[in-house]
């Protein structure tokens, strides 16, 4: 139980009856002469006495209350046994001359704060026939001519009454403000919640930061970023570099950076967060790679309506092209015309593969992810490269325990794809070599595909991953596109890893036991 909840209305008023209880005692037994009670010594010690012993009863148990229910009696008879009581000590200190009814307006203001309504208004008549009963009692023992002339009692009674009416307005505007406390209370809660829900499930990585660069808070993108929970830890060094730039001038563009070995290229943003109190700093962490595959898949979306409408219509001309070609070849042509002829052919072919590259690009089907060992694929794949092109050689080393999850099928076209540019590029003669094992802080497999070729130029290095961005004389730019399009269909990257020699394509794959949504 929180303080708050502690010190409710009834605790503070238990509190006050002991309190009360042994003031008047200690009045009556402190000095040498007796200030309080002298009227009637032993009903006064006696009702003290008792008044004290109820009012211990009843703040033990009001402590216990939270074990068990009270019926709902019971706080109106404690207030009236405390009006009871209260009289009594009234009556044996003098009545109302004694200057102790002044006791019955705190009693009185006590009920109607616990009981409301027409319970309250119970309490302030019996204290008002109380003080009334004390004035009439002691006029007929002083033997005054009038004994009814109730004023001073009646004016108690009239203070008692609007007592407990302002006390009861004060009290249901308190209960409205705690009601309506509550409510927003809720909904402050809620709105956090969504807030809370929002901000977890954002691709954007967000951390939120102070002047000491110790971070307060991450969401979820943030920490698979940095592979690790980023709460409570510092701001890398290039990030803190990053943000004092950005206060030396807003306006300049931030460099992108990686946070670690498998996270994508991203693009830093800070924004002030100003919460009154204290001055905190907003990270946005955008991964640069989703921005431009959004940005490509747009584009995309419109050239595969566009080839679809226009593939019918290229392709019909085509095939009479070709097959005018063969009549030609047929009628055994001079050797310049059939060089001719034979240059006509594989211009054909080459546009051919291209409408077909371009249809499978807006129509490739979604793939099945499944798990296998990596080293038999690889060892299939090759196999079936020495078969057909026996101008390079293969150079494995893989760990035999290597599992992914991917479609098969998909990883054998992506493995193609490297395998062909490797064996093109690659140096004379040509050697490819393939490497896969695991990451050792993540744990995650990964495949490398490197050949011992010139490498790739930074020119090209810009535009590697870009649809229709080529070097090749007979290339169409699709083919590296394509095997990173694959691997993000399956939760792989696909990436360009810097070597002293020729060119090296890893590819870093999701853990094998997650599965893809």
């Amino acid at each position: 139980m929180t303080a708050s909840q502690g010190w409710t209305p009834a605790r503070i008023y238990n509190v006050y009856r002991i309190a009360i209880a042994c003031v008047l005692l200690l009045l009556h037994y402190g000095p040498d002469k007796a200030l309080l009670g002298t009227h009637f010594p032993a009903l006064f010690e006696t009702t003290l006495f008792l008044y004290l012993g109820l009012t211990l009863a009843s703040a033990t148990l009001d402590n216990r209350r939270h074990q068990r229910a009270f019926p709902a009696w019971a706080q109106p008879a404690a207030l009236i046994s405390d009006l009871g009581m209260l009289t009594l000590v009234v009556h044996s200190n003098g009545g109302l001359e004694g200057g102790l009814a002044v006791l019955l307006l705190v009693t009185v203001a006590a009920g109607n704060i616990l009981l409301r309504g027409r319970q309250g208004f119970l309490i302030a008549a019996l204290a008002t026939l109380s003080a009334m009963f004390e004035q009439f009692y002691f006029s007929i023992h002083a033997q005054l001519s009038s004994p009814f002339a109730l004023t001073e009692s009646g004016l108690l009674g009239i203070a008692f009454f609007m007592v407990s009416l302002i006390i009861q307005q004060i009290a249901q505007r308190l209960e409205q403000t705690e009601r309506i406390t509550k409510q927003q209370q809720v909904a402050i809660e809620r709105l956090e919640a969504l807030n809370q829900q929002i901000v977890q499930r954002m691709r954007t990585g967000i951390l939120v930061f102070d002047d000491t660069f110790h971070v307060l808070m991450s969401n979820q993108s943030a920490n698979n970023l940095f592979d690790n929970p980023m709460l409570g830890k510092h701001l890398p060094d290039s990030l803190t570099s990053r943000f004092q730039r950005w206060q030396d001038n807003p306006l300049l563009p931030l460099p992108t950076l990686r946070v670690s070995e498998q996270s994508p290229v991203l693009n830093p943003r800070f924004a002030q967060l100003d919460t009154g109190h204290e001055s905190l700093t907003l990270l946005f962490l955008e991964n640069t790679a989703q921005v431009a595959q959004e940005a490509q898949q747009m584009n995309l979306a419109s050239l595969g309506r566009l080839s679809a409408t226009l593939a019918h219509e290229i392709r019909n001309p085509l095939s009479a092209i070709n097959h005018a070609t063969d009549l030609l070849l047929d009628d055994e042509p001079s050797p310049e015309d059939q060089h001719l002829l034979q240059i006509i052919r594989n211009h054909v072919t080459r546009v051919n593969g291209i409408i077909h590259d371009v249809l499978d690009l807006s129509r490739r089907p979604k793939g099945q992810a499944e798990r296998f060992t990596l080293t038999a694929l690889i060892q299939e794949v090759t196999a079936q490269w020495e078969m057909k092109d026996a101008t390079g050689s293969f150079s494995l080393h893989c760990q035999p325990d290597v599992e992914v999850r991917f479609d098969r099928n998909q990883l054998i076209q992506v493995l193609d794809n490297l395998i062909g540019n490797a064996l093109r590029h690659g140096g004379t003669p040509c050697t490819v070599t393939l490497r896969c094992g695991h990451h050792d802080r993540t744990g995650l497999p990964w495949l490398k595909v490197q050949d011992n070729g010139q490498g790739i130029s930074e020119e090209a290095m810009n535009y590697l991953f870009e649809p229709f961005y080529t070097t090749a004389k007979d290339g169409n730019g699709l083919g590296l596109y394509l095997c990173r399009e694959l691997c993000h269909a399956n939760q792989a990257t696909l990436d360009l890893e810097e070597t002293p020699k020729g060119a090296s394509f890893v590819i870093t794959f999701a853990h094998p036991h997650r599965q893809f949504q």
